[in-house]
């Protein structure tokens, strides 16, 4: 059940990705890529320790300039954490 959440709101990420258009191309590729991790990580079943870790950092430089974005890296965030990842 907390995967298929996080798989939701990972697939949430990516289709706001898509519409910021302010967002900088080497910030949009670093959150297409934890993405990606996230999702290669839930099909292995492999820790994701350091793509929490990027993406709290992430949201860090994102809030207050993409505030539709940093709510959701942060559901993420906080789904990983209620996962204990």
């Amino acid at each position: 059940m907390p995967e298929r959440k996080l798989t939701q709101i990972v697939n949430e990420l990516t289709g706001r990705l898509d519409e910021e258009a302010d967002l900088d191309e080497k910030s949009r590729d670093a959150l297409r890529g934890a993405a990606a991790s996230i999702r290669s990580a839930l099909a292995s079943e492999e820790p994701t320790d350091s793509q929490l870790a990027g993406l709290r950092e992430r949201l860090e430089r994102f809030e207050g300039a993409h505030p539709a974005l940093t709510e959701v890296v942060r559901r993420l965030v906080d789904q990983l954490s209620e996962m204990g990842i």
